[in-house]
């Protein structure tokens, strides 16, 4: 991204009300959350036996859903939406 493009960007989410701020940022932390996601399954394909990966996936599912209470979505769902009506 050049610093044009950059700057075009920040001036965009300046203009954002709070509201709209908000649900912004909660789709680029999905978006951060869905890669951190992909580099540990990748990392795990690598590393340990499926049966080790599956016990991984369940326990960082359970520590997800139930230890902080945040429960699966899909950024499909979030994102084309979501950044379409923010304009962004």
């Amino acid at each position: 991204m050049t610093e044009t493009e950059q700057r075009r960007h920040f001036q965009r989410i300046k203009s954002l009300s709070n509201d709209k701020f908000w649900r912004y940022m909660n789709v680029l932390h999905t978006r951060a959350y869905t890669k951190a996601e992909n580099h540990y399954q990748e990392a795990m394909d690598i590393v340990l036996t499926p049966k080790q990966k599956a016990a991984v996936v369940a326990k960082a599912n359970e520590i997800r859903e139930l230890w902080d209470g945040m429960p699966s979505i899909t950024l499909d769902a979030t994102e084309d939406a979501e950044m379409r009506e923010l304009g962004v």
